[in-house]
């Protein structure tokens, strides 16, 4: 059952409806000009000040609980329990209705216990110990003033808990059973965590980065370094040679979000998956919509913030918008990129939820071009001289916005979204007794407007990479976006040195692709390559995105692909290509020798064809193992012929374009996977 109220505007309707004024004069040439100039503040003002936006009320937006339907589904779940066939199959069938009888339910209503105490018990009877576990936890987590009302409910609470609380020991003895014969010992009582690690498949580990940690830059070793210029601006270059494979950075995201298809096959909190087979869906309290892997995971998310979006929920969604980057629900990720830090306390003293003071200094101004202001000051020596966090809202105050440089119509197309958002956390707010004044309302607008601005070109999607049995290849999967502040001080080329994966809950990885000389900047790809697109096409697409015409070495030197079978050599002393003059050639004996013009370099070429073919032999070993699964034997020979190839190939060539994606299938297989 939908609590959304009838009459509420749609987003997609406001933005029509604002639109249709705006793009009248005098309002066009006005807010032209207040972009022209970076008036963030200007922008949210003058759309205030028409009727339409003044008089915007959201409601409720979010599918709520529904007791009767709730109450349908278990008596469904009864006449499967009786039907005869398979027991595994019928446990497995039931399991999917009573999950979807504990989304309907309200926490406080019986079913909702008979349904998760079932539960539990049907996933013990399949030997599923470790979903049974999750299901305990989350029995027990559920406080007995929900059923205090009579003393027949607290009765019943009381015998479902005793019930769940013989599951837990009899599955925690199981699990440690288990464990102990797998030769790791018993860990005494098991979590609901570690029995998913004991059960079914591990979650990936997330690496630490390669070599001492960075003074100053928190997710980065000392092997890099932040450095700043007017062409590049703020960018991150290698402090000596880095293998490939160097872990450079291990980000953590300061706000993420998850996609609409994502919702109900992964954890909203963790982004975990839940369609392994030792995994359950938790349901959110309050709506249908979202699931968690652990009550650990629904109780933390609530409390940092799935209360404050829980009841406008679907706004975020409901978009009609053929836009790619709707699928990344930007919106939900501007909305929360400002709640964690306009709702965070000052100090451990504070435990309201009233606005922070100092957010809304950040935002009270809200003039894109003022770059000397002390707020800006405060942020010019973070990773040069004073420490950058990823969790530090300096840096993603700091994220690049492009306000002047888009076009109007793009920066009406946020004004307009950020204060829609606004007032869905103002709707928010009044329920928990929080007002919002005009004074304070203007700067979370703008907030608001500053976060969509960054989001557009500095979110990064979180993807979970799934193995296709046919071609034995891994695909990735988009989970969400996030943002990650360091991995945005790397700048973009379309034939990156690094690669990025996700971890579990929401960490990124960036890892070296290829050798990277000392004093060589650290370059990601934000999207097109040369492999995929022509110079023009990406040049029009980063141009479009992120305002900067890319120089990279694909684009300057315009590489081509498909790239030719044929292989240039270069010198291993100048690094230059081959320009070889022959200086003995006995064809008799098939050895040529050959002395680089430049540099002089005497160079036997045959030796060097035949270590080629030995090491291009490395690269075929490997893929063979990676199509037996082991992927972490097959790395080291694909370092070697990486090594080779960048030591003796010019770039580009096909060998070293081969052996990167194979080392990129690797990483797939390490980081968040699917089924």
């Amino acid at each position: 059952m939908s609590l959304t109220k009838k009459r509420n505007v749609s987003l997609d309707e406001f933005r029509r409806a604002v639109h249709d004024v705006v793009s009248q004069e005098p309002f066009a040439t006005r807010f032209a000009n207040l972009c022209t100039s970076g008036d963030r503040r200007g922008m949210v003002e003058m759309l205030m000040e028409l009727p339409r936006v003044a008089g915007l009320k959201p409601g409720d937006s979010y599918k709520g609980k529904d007791d009767a339907q709730a109450a349908q589904l278990y008596e469904k779940s009864l006449k499967t329990t009786a039907e005869p066939g398979d027991k595994h199959t019928e446990g497995i069938r039931t399991c999917n209705i009573l999950t979807k009888t504990l989304f309907a339910a309200s926490a406080n209503d019986r079913v909702f216990l008979d349904a998760l105490c079932e539960r539990a018990k049907f996933s013990y009877s399949l030997r599923a110990f470790a979903s049974c576990l999750r299901d305990c936890e989350c029995m027990l987590a559920l406080p007995a003033s929900f059923y205090d009302d009579s003393a027949e409910n607290v009765k019943y609470f009381v015998q479902r808990r005793k019930e769940c609380l013989q599951l837990e020991r009899e599955c925690s003895r199981k699990l440690e059973a288990v464990s102990s014969k797998k030769g790791r010992g018993s860990r005494g009582r098991t979590s609901s965590s570690s029995a998913g690690a004991s059960s079914g498949k591990r979650a990936a580990a997330t690496p630490s980065v390669d070599g001492k940690p960075h003074s100053c830059l928190a997710s980065c070793p000392d092997s890099v370094e932040l450095r700043f210029d007017e062409a590049r601006g703020r960018h991150l270059v290698a402090t000596r040679d880095i293998r490939p494979g160097a872990v450079l950075i291990v980000d953590r995201p300061f706000s993420f979000s998850t996609d609409g298809p994502a919702l109900g096959r992964n954890c909203l909190h963790c982004h975990a998956t839940l369609k392994l087979e030792d995994s359950v869906r938790i349901p959110c309290r309050n709506c249908q919509t979202v699931s968690f892997c652990t009550e650990a995971c629904r109780k933390e998310a609530w409390e940092t913030y799935h209360q404050y979006e829980c009841s406008v929920f679907d706004y975020f969604f409901e978009s009609s918008s053929s836009n790619e980057s709707q699928q990344t629900s930007y919106l939900l990720l501007a909305y929360r990129t400002t709640i964690v830090r306009a709702l965070s306390p000052r100090n451990s003293a504070e435990t309201n939820c009233a606005l922070n003071p100092d957010f809304l200094r950040y935002h009270a101004d809200g003039n894109a071009r003022r770059k000397d202001d002390d707020i800006s000051k405060e942020c010019t020596e973070l990773g040069l001289r004073k420490p950058y966090s990823p969790l530090d809202y300096r840096t993603v105050f700091q994220l690049e916005t492009h306000c002047v440089d888009m076009e109007p119509n793009v920066n009406l197309i946020r004004t307009t979204e950020a204060i829609f958002l606004a007032k869905c956390l103002v709707f928010v707010l009044s329920k928990l007794d929080v007002i919002c004044t005009k004074e304070t309302f203007v700067p979370l607008a703008v907030a608001m407007l500053h976060h969509l601005q960054a989001i557009n070109c500095n979110a990064y999607e979180i993807i979970e990479n799934i193995h296709d049995e046919t071609t034995r290849v891994w695909e990735p999967r988009n989970i969400g976006g996030a943002i990650y502040t360091t991995v945005s001080l790397v700048n973009h080329s379309c034939y990156p040195n690094v690669v990025r994966h996700s971890y579990p809950n929401g960490a990124i990885v960036v890892r070296a692709l290829h050798f990277i000389g000392k004093g060589c900047e650290i370059l990601d790809c934000y999207g097109p390559q040369f492999l995929c697109e022509n110079r023009l096409t990406r040049r029009e697409l980063l141009w479009k995105k992120y305002r900067f015409l890319c120089e990279c070495d694909a684009c300057t030197q315009n590489w081509k692909f498909p790239l030719s079978e044929t292989l240039s050599y270069k010198c291993t002393v100048c690094c230059k290509p081959m320009d070889f003059s022959v200086i003995n050639a006995n064809t008799a004996q098939k050895v040529i020798n050959l002395q680089c013009i430049k540099c002089e370099k005497m160079i036997d070429l045959k030796k060097i064809e035949k270590q080629l073919a030995r090491s291009i032999q490395k690269r075929l070993n490997a893929i063979t193992k990676m199509y037996q699964g082991n992927y972490r034997d097959a790395l080291p020979l694909l370092f070697e012929h990486a090594q080779f190839v960048n030591k003796y190939l010019v770039e580009p060539n096909i060998e070293g374009i081969k052996t990167e994606q194979c080392i990129v299938q690797c990483y797939n297989s390490f980081g968040s996977t699917s089924v």
